[in-house]
């Protein structure tokens, strides 16, 4: 029999891979920082002698979820501003706010919280886009997450630095740094075309060519974005994002929402990858992505839930099931997006959407060890007829039961290992906004 460090046995097995294989009572086995076999359980453990076995009787094993886009320390002004238009909260609360409290304490205690409760949620991996974002990667390192984050880039002074000039070279500060780390990625991040001149754009273009980056952007979030575009540019923001060359395999579309069939074919020619965050754009009242067609075209689209601020968690587990019934009603028709899709979008294809699906995203030898179980034995999850449709529509984030990350054990039996839950929950409680943002 070989060694391994980990079995984890439950009632199915999902694992998201190409052939869409689901293999009742089965079981994972985890060497080190990868999955070394999966199959039948009773296969398994007769080929593997464990260091310990996590037995999740009634459960799914499945691979962990990925949040392709957030801000994750904006955690701490969750429900600040609600119920509001894009611009509005934009300009009148987030701003000020951000410029008032968003300092590398803010960040490490908002990091922490928002950690805990990704960790808790599934989420094994996240992109992210804020502000002194290597204090966030020490966060996620100490609490054993994956990230892809730098600091959004703008035009304007910021919390983190006082110039595109000190913007780039925090960027190739943190590139150095972050070198074949196992925890942490690193993109290249223009916040936006209304946020950055055409040669900011250019100059972020360059130094994600320079270092092989992933560029994460937001695009056409809004039709007054898109409206600005045409008046200042005479193109849509995807045709002047083409026009400056920051359209590629490696370009990661935050919303794209006013998309028009122009714009979804440069998406296709580009192989442009997109974050569709369906309950922030329902929220700020943004519009529908025309993700159907998206799908019908094979460009590839992943699940983000973007801030708590806009959303207000981080729980793709919710996303799924908003994504589920927004695209139905807008199309009229029951059969948009299948829960399996959806599913996908979540795991595999949201690793495709982040450049990781070779690593992470599904469950297969080889890969890396990102592994959550679903907890079944719940009066919203009985009985059970399909595995996707379960997931998609009567799931939520507390049925998490354990996360494995690069072999680690994050959470088991809903408590968090690597975290110091009591203590991240005991500063949040403290911090609060002052009442001159708020009234």
């Amino acid at each position: 029999m070989e060694d391994c460090d980990l079995i984890i046995k439950g009632k199915y097995l999902l694992s998201m891979d190409d052939k869409s294989t689901v293999i009742r009572e089965g079981a994972v086995a985890v060497k080190g920082k990868k999955i070394a076999a999966l199959g039948r359980a009773k296969d398994v453990e007769s080929s593997f002698k464990t260091k310990e076995t996590i037995n999740s009787k009634n459960s799914i094993i499945m691979p962990g979820l990925i949040n392709t886009h957030t801000h994750a320390a904006m955690s701490y002004f969750r429900g600040l501003a609600d119920d509001l238009p894009l611009q509005t909260w934009l300009e009148k609360y987030i701003w000020p706010a951000e410029a008032k409290y968003v300092k590398p304490e803010f960040v490490k205690n908002a990091s922490e919280l928002a950690c805990l409760e990704m960790a808790k949620a599934g989420i094994t991996f996240f992109n992210d886009m804020y502000f002194f974002s290597s204090i966030t990667a020490e966060v996620c390192r100490q609490a054993g997450l994956r990230a892809l984050l730098s600091d959004a880039i703008i035009d304007f002074p910021a919390p983190s630095y006082k110039n595109v000039d000190e913007a780039l070279c925090l960027l190739e500060e943190l590139c150095k740094k972050y070198k074949n780390d196992e925890f942490i990625n690193i993109s290249a991040q223009p916040h936006s075309i209304y946020a950055c001149s055409g040669n900011t754009l250019i100059r972020i273009k360059e130094m994600a060519s320079k270092y092989d980056l992933p560029i994460h952007i937001h695009v056409s979030e809004t039709s007054r974005e898109v409206k600005n575009s045409q008046e200042k540019y005479g193109k849509s923001p995807v045709e002047y994002l083409d026009s400056l060359g920051l359209l590629s395999g490696k370009t990661i579309a935050a919303h794209s929402v006013w998309l028009d069939d122009k714009d979804l074919e440069i998406y296709k020619k580009r192989n442009v990858k997109v974050s569709h965050n369906p309950v922030s754009n329902m929220k700020l009242s943004s519009g529908v992505a025309p993700v159907r067609k998206m799908q019908e075209m094979k460009i590839a689209v992943g699940l983000g839930t973007d801030s708590v601020a806009s959303n207000n968690s981080l729980d793709i587990f919710s996303d799924m099931k908003v994504c589920a019934l927004l695209h139905k009603i807008n199309s009229q028709d029951p059969t948009a997006l299948k829960a399996g899709e959806i599913v996908e979008m979540a795991t595999i294809n949201a690793a495709k959407v982040v450049g990781m699906e070779k690593e992470i995203g599904s469950l297969e030898a080889g890969k890396k060890a990102d592994i959550i179980t679903i907890n079944l034995n719940k009066p919203h999850l009985i009985p059970i007829y399909d595995l996707y449709s379960h997931l998609v529509y009567c799931a939520n984030s507390s049925d998490v039961e354990n996360v494995i990350v690069n072999g680690k054990i994050l959470v088991k039996n809903r408590e968090a290992k690597t975290m110091d839950e009591e203590k991240i929950l005991k500063k949040a409680n403290k911090f609060n906004i002052k009442k001159e943002l708020t009234q």
